[in-house]
């Protein structure tokens, strides 16, 4: 049923007692009914997809009997309430959509599943931090979490999602520095962290993010450099760093491209244009190329040989009388004195 006029009460259809259902999608009608759950019914269920309705009141925690349920999307409803606890721990649960709704309530400490795929909560009134039981063994390649209440520090173990392709952050009250090892998300295609309470510097090992087209760090509190031009983020302009007040974007950041880095992830080099040992070293080098061909030039022509020194014989008088002429030098010691 998608995309229809459809209104009334689910509870009063046939569906409820489909026992075998395995999916069920119910997407842009214009259902207004409470969101209720026949427990003893739909164990088979796998998919429920309830997108763009007009459903209210809470998640039943019921739906956690589906063992074998693994997708959720009922975004832009009008469900209010917590998340239950039942539902994150599903074990086969891989997506899970519920932005654009009212839900509330603060993150779970296991709020990402093994399992786990994809998780969109923007756009709701959700609190507390982001700590949770990030490992390198998780699958999930997006989540967002825009346009909650969420606070505190954005965990280093974050970087642990090496698999990750869309992470959206923006417009929460996170606070703290920009973790460094986000730099490990070495799929990462989108990056959204703006309007927030971040703090510091960005952390230069960022360019190195080489599949990245989308970023922002805007309307935040942070300062120093913007990173390099270099790679992919040579293609992000003003726009990507805008309402920092302490940020500098008119130059770049004068490092290499794999900083050094002290134990809590952050830089700790010197800054340079360019390798002053090697710029003494290939002048003193082009130095004496030049003399040698100088002096290959005039053994092989004897002419010009004769006239190389001519010349300096020349240039050489010229200079002498110019500075007897125009400096004052006692007359004892001007040669034509020697001579009388």
């Amino acid at each position: 049923m998608v995309n229809n006029e459809i209104s009334g009460d689910i509870s009063e259809s046939p569906i409820p007692h489909l026992v075998s259902l395995v999916e069920i999608t119910i997407y842009g009608n214009l259902i207004r009914i409470q969101f209720l759950y026949h427990q003893t019914n739909l164990l088979y269920l796998q998919s429920l997809s309830l997108s763009g309705n007009k459903f209210f009141g809470k998640i039943p925690p019921q739906l956690s009997n589906c063992s074998f349920f693994h997708i959720l999307e009922a975004r832009n409803n009008q469900l209010t309430g917590e998340i239950p606890k039942e539902i994150w721990d599903l074990p086969m649960l891989s997506i899970l959509d519920l932005s654009k709704n009212k839900l509330s309530g603060n993150l779970p400490p296991g709020f990402v599943s093994p399992w786990m795929q994809e998780v969109y909560l923007s756009r709701n009134q959700l609190g507390g931090t982001l700590t949770t039981n990030l490992s390198y063994q998780l699958l999930i390649s997006g989540m967002d979490f825009s346009s909650n209440n969420l606070t505190g520090d954005i965990p280093l173990q974050i970087g642990h999602l090496g698999n990750i392709k869309v992470l959206n952050l923006s417009y929460n009250k996170f606070t703290g520095p920009i973790p460094p090892t986000i730099a490990n998300m070495s799929q990462i295609e989108s990056l959204d962290l703006s309007h927030n309470n971040l703090s510091g510097v960005i952390p230069l090992q960022l360019t190195e993010l080489h599949s990245l087209s989308s970023f922002s760090v805007a309307y935040n509190n942070l300062s120093g450099n913007c990173p390099q031009k270099i790679a992919q983020f040579s293609t992000f302009d003003e726009n990507s760093y805008q309402g920092n007040l302490f940020l500098n974007c008119t130059l770049p950041l004068l490092t290499p491209l794999r900083p050094t880095t002290s134990d809590d992830g952050y830089d700790d080099g010197e800054d340079g244009f360019i390798d002053m040992e090697s710029f003494y070293a290939s002048s003193g080098v082009s130095f004496i190329m030049v003399l040698l061909i100088i002096a290959s030039v005039l053994y092989v022509n004897p002419y010009w040989k004769q006239a190389w020194f001519y010349y300096v014989g020349v240039t050489i008088t010229t200079c002498y009388y110019f500075v007897v002429d125009h400096l004052h030098v006692p007359t004892r010691y001007k040669v034509w004195e020697l001579h009388k």
